[in-house]
């Protein structure tokens, strides 16, 4: 359909929408989306030196002011790549080696977005999951905590559940069993979509859900659901060894694992639960992540194919309203002031950060996309710049596109 959709594989993301019909737990396997045939991406960065000076300019005066070791930087609009660079090293000891364009990062709280939410979607567009069932129907040991049955699944991705974070997991629990036991017993702080709290407990029970419902761990189903046809090669929890030359560290860890993280979760959570979980834990490029962005932008189009509809997209990334003034939409977030994407983010954008130092920023209005993966924890999570980074470079990058369009 556009030129960069040409060269993309298909993406089964075929997400939610409101009205989804409920289905008996029992039922034929999810199957996986025919995937387009590979094909090499267009080169639309020749002119990137030019047009995104002034944004190259400012991630290297952030990579100089030590908010992040190094960078990887992909810009895409109207159906094109049109910046793809890589920024200052992979670590910040001396002599570290540059940060390679297809580095594959930490994505931490991207995995929310990237990987749970898109498999619940999945689920429930092939009608086996329901937004609206309380949760206890898909996991029965997280029952018999007062107020838990009135959990929903809707509940979870809008961060509004009601569940406290109460600790912090990892210190109480030795598996991941006995972490999920601690979930699954967690109280209820408030009543389910009284109050919106960020919590990664919420998406913790979420990727238990895709492995009840979809018959396979989270990390098999979205590999063979999503990312092969997708063809996001380079995506997946647990990395092998071989990529390791591409992985940027993260932190220095004095507390936990007592070494320097690389190549593992850098979470806690998801490193107790063997990095595979769904609030946290997948690893990935951002030539990868570009390719969700465009099938989102494509209205659900992706490879010359339709996987989803355009009401159910727009009815899945639209916010939530629950609870009045939440920004959250269904496992996405959406601009608002004082956020990270700047004062020139669309109205309709949708967005995700992650812990580590990645974002992902999808402008529908603009049909654009900036995904931005750092390494800020490197060497410690004390490092709190990347707060004012991200406004600053997505502020230079909107910037840019609105001058190439005339705006």
């Amino acid at each position: 359909m556009t030129a960069l959709l040409r060269h993309l594989p298909a993406l089964a993301f075929a997400v939610l929408a409101c009205g989804c019909a409920q289905q008996p737990l029992t039922g034929p396997a999810p199957q996986a989306p025919q995937a387009a045939q590979a094909a090499p991406w267009a080169d639309a960065t020749a002119g990137q030196a030019a047009r995104f000076a002034p944004v190259f300019d400012e991630v290297d005066a952030w990579v100089a002011k030590r908010a992040f070791p190094g960078a990887v930087l992909a810009v895409g609009v109207d159906g094109r790549l049109v910046a793809l660079k890589a920024f200052g090293r992979l670590d910040s000891s001396p002599g570290a080696p540059a940060m390679p364009v297809d580095a594959v990062f930490d994505l931490a709280s991207l995995t929310k977005v990237v990987a749970t939410t898109t498999a619940i979607a999945l689920l429930c567009d092939q009608g086996l999951l329901k937004l609206d069932e309380p949760v206890v129907r898909y996991l029965p040991e997280f029952a018999g905590v007062p107020g838990h049955e009135r959990i929903t699944v809707r509940h979870l991705l809008a961060h509004n559940s009601g569940l406290p974070s109460p600790m912090l997991l990892w210190k109480h629990a030795g598996s991941r069993a006995e972490l999920l036991d601690l979930v699954y017993r967690l109280p209820v702080q408030a009543p389910p979509g009284a109050e919106f709290h960020y919590r990664d407990e919420n998406f913790i029970l979420l990727g238990e859900i895709v492995q009840r419902v979809g018959g396979l761990p989270l990390d098999r189903f979205v590999s063979t659901r999503v990312f092969e046809p997708l063809g996001m090669a380079e995506t997946g929890f647990n990395p092998p060894a071989s990529l390791l030359p591409r992985i940027p560290a993260t932190e220095q860890d004095e507390h936990y694992r007592h070494r320097l993280v690389r190549g593992t979760v850098h979470d806690e959570n998801a490193d107790v639960m063997g990095g595979v979980a769904g609030h946290a834990g997948l690893f990935s490029t951002a030539a990868d992540l570009a390719r969700l962005a465009e099938m989102i932008l494509d209205r659900g189009q992706a490879g010359g194919r339709r996987f989803l509809s355009p009401q159910t997209l727009d009815s899945f990334l639209a916010r939530q309203h629950q609870p009045p003034g939440s920004s959250r939409a269904l496992g996405w977030d959406t601009p608002e002031p004082g956020g990270l994407a700047g004062p020139r983010a669309s109205a309709d954008a949708v967005l995700h950060t992650g812990f580590t130092g990645t974002s992902l920023y999808i402008d529908r209005s603009r049909r654009a996309f900036v995904v931005l993966l750092t390494n800020r924890v490197n060497p410690s999570r004390d490092n709190k710049l990347i707060g004012p980074a991200r406004t600053a470079i997505h502020s230079a990058v909107l910037q840019a596109l609105d001058a190439g369009a005339g705006r």
